[in-house]
């Protein structure tokens, strides 16, 4: 068993936001999924790595790295607004 992590930054309704994501994986077996073991999303980094259940001060830092944070650099995501769908509420009678 291992762990790997992956890191991402949106920006919604003009703040930025964190999303911290850590997983499970089985490299010893074959054809198992990998299983989501913390997700964290809050303005604060620390604070969603809190979240996701992630403490390593130096996996914080591989992960900021990898966002290009350690450079200066925002990653930029597309936020696209969701339309309400219409919905029609049915109850079910026998």
């Amino acid at each position: 068993m291992e762990n790997f992590y992956t890191s991402y930054t949106k920006v919604v309704q003009g703040k930025t936001y964190y999303f911290v994501k850590k997983f499970l994986t089985f490299p010893e077996f074959n054809n198992v999924p990998n299983v989501l073991a913390g997700y964290g999303m809050h303005t604060d980094f620390d604070k969603a790595c809190n979240i996701a259940m992630i403490t390593d001060t130096r996996i914080k830092l591989q992960l900021l790295n990898s966002m290009g944070m350690g450079k200066g650099v925002v990653e930029k995501a597309k936020v696209i607004d969701m339309l309400p769908a219409n919905y029609e509420s049915k109850t079910m009678t026998r």
